[in-house]
């Protein structure tokens, strides 16, 4: 209910829904690399495969010679050869 009205409020105001419903927001850039904005962290790192928590969920990325090329508080930047990306909750 909660969630309605925020996303209701966001179309109102013309705000971006990724932001005022705290979703995070995924760029695939081919099978060269994701931009993941508004993560929430690492959850696990191996050349094939890289978790990264999100809101209520997390995201994979799997691939071969898989590397965070840059990270800070809300983007991070996954590259290599990317086969899958994956959201659950």
């Amino acid at each position: 209910m909660l969630r309605k009205i925020k996303q209701d409020l966001a179309e109102i105001l013309e705000l971006p829904l990724d932001v005022s419903l705290d979703l995070p927001k995924i760029v695939i850039i081919g099978e060269l690399g994701v931009l993941i904005q508004n993560h929430r962290g690492l959850i696990q790192y191996s050349p094939d495969r890289i978790v990264v928590g999100v809101g209520e969920g997390q995201i994979t990325v799997a691939g071969e010679s898989l590397k965070i090329s840059e990270v800070n508080q809300e983007d991070m930047i996954v590259r290599g050869r990317i086969k899958t990306v994956q959201m659950s909750t």
